[in-house]
């Protein structure tokens, strides 16, 4: 598998009792929505493919359980290493809603096919998430809402903008 086909979920944080099993912390926010059968680990020589044996929510703390992986001192090796998935193990979002892994990287262009830049992070600071876009060589921030972002091209891996004027002036860094 390669890494271009994959996408990060989480790290493993530690070892979680002496079966193997580890904790995660996840990189996307709020309740997982994978279901994953297979996850990837990446090692110095390529990427080791685990079969999912659980993969549960505990006081909203992720945990999974590896086939292979059954010993504390195991788990304990894996601690740190990132934990990779398919894109297509992910549960469908309701409309609307998206995955940071669909966004990022997505060109971002104005309505009238002016080209402002691609998504290269998206930040959340308590009100709405905001889309990080790279102009060249500074960022503009752009609010990721359904006023301003008019359309998302999954795709297309396109995101059309309707900014307020001096929006993408105001805030560039």
């Amino acid at each position: 598998m390669k890494r271009a086909d994959l996408v990060a979920f989480g790290r493993i944080l530690r070892s979680q009792g002496r079966d193997g099993t580890v904790k995660l912390k996840l990189t996307e926010k709020g309740p997982p929505g994978l279901d994953p059968r297979t996850v990837y680990i990446e090692r110095e020589d390529g990427f080791e493919a685990f079969a999912v044996e659980s993969f549960r929510l505990d006081r909203n703390a992720p945990f999974l359980k590896l086939h292979g992986i059954d010993t504390l001192a195991q788990a304990d090796a894996l601690a740190g290493r990132e934990v990779f998935a398919a894109a297509g193990d992910f549960r469908r979002l309701e409309p609307d809603r998206f995955y940071d892994f669909q966004v990022l990287g997505s060109r971002v262009v104005k309505r009238d096919g002016t080209e402002v830049g691609e998504v290269a992070g998206i930040l959340e600071a308590g009100g709405p998430v905001l889309l990080v876009v790279r102009r060249g060589d500074r960022e503009v921030y752009v609010p990721f809402t359904e006023g301003i972002c008019v359309k998302v091209d999954l795709e297309a891996k396109a995101i059309v903008i309707d900014p307020p004027e001096g929006l993408l002036e105001l805030n560039e860094i």
